[in-house]
């Protein structure tokens, strides 16, 4: 196979991975809902302009052009709140389901760390995907060991007791049930949703620094090759 070839399989690999762990993620929440009884309107994978739609047992999916995240249209309002907090954790659990034994079984494969020994805490999207990049160019059992624990990671981080994330809505769902009052749940909503804000913001940071480092690391290795 021509060289130049391979890394945007690995690319396409990494792109796969991530678009099957939202996948997961977002038809165990739909799943969930339909048998509960509410309406499914629609699974998204992935945001933007449509690339093309299908049914799959009866639930409507459209696959969209950019492969960062996922959304499953329920009209919760149809659920009450016993019914509803399963299918919030449906996502979740489906994520760490599958990943645990995948990280169990693929843990003897290698899998590059960052050149200065420590584990990113919080990666956006451009440090998940050169990452799975990285795993893919190993080899399968790689990939896999990483598709376990972005999984893991997915299900985990939608569990924080922060809005607009599962966890959020189930600790919404929970203020419901006990009668705490509507105006409470939403300064709730309000308070955490600033954090969400926070977190999302430290891995957008996180990304453009590792962009930025890989840029000056092109530009030293190419006046390196010049000399």
């Amino acid at each position: 196979m021509d060289p130049a070839v391979r890394p945007w399989r690995h690319v396409l690999a990494a792109l796969g991975v991530i678009g099957i762990s939202v996948a997961l993620h977002e038809a165990a929440h739909a799943v969930t809902a339909a048998r509960a009884g509410a309406k499914v309107k629609e699974v998204g994978i992935g945001f933007g302009p449509p690339l093309f739609r299908l049914r799959v047992r009866g639930l409507p999916l459209v696959v969209r052009m950019l492969p960062v995240g996922g959304y499953a249209a329920v009209d919760q309002d149809q659920l009450p709140p016993p019914r509803r907090i399963p299918m919030l954790l449906a996502g979740p659990l489906a994520n760490i389901t599958v990943g645990l034994p995948l990280m169990v079984a693929f843990r003897r494969y290698p899998v590059q760390m960052p050149s200065d020994g420590k584990r990113v805490g919080m990666a956006g999207f451009a440090g998940t995907l050169a990452a799975l990049i990285r795993a893919a160019a190993q080899g399968p059992g790689s990939i896999a060991r990483l598709a376990g624990s972005l999984n893991v990671g997915l299900g985990l981080a939608n569990l924080l007791p922060v809005y607009p994330l599962d966890g959020g809505h189930v600790v919404m769902s929970m203020m419901e049930m006990r009668g705490v009052p509507q105006e409470t749940r939403h300064r709730f909503a309000r308070l955490t949703s600033v954090a969400f804000l926070l977190l999302a913001r430290a891995a957008m940071l996180g990304d453009l620094r590792r962009l930025s480092a890989g840029v000056e690391t092109g530009k030293r290795g190419n006046a390196e090759a010049r000399n």
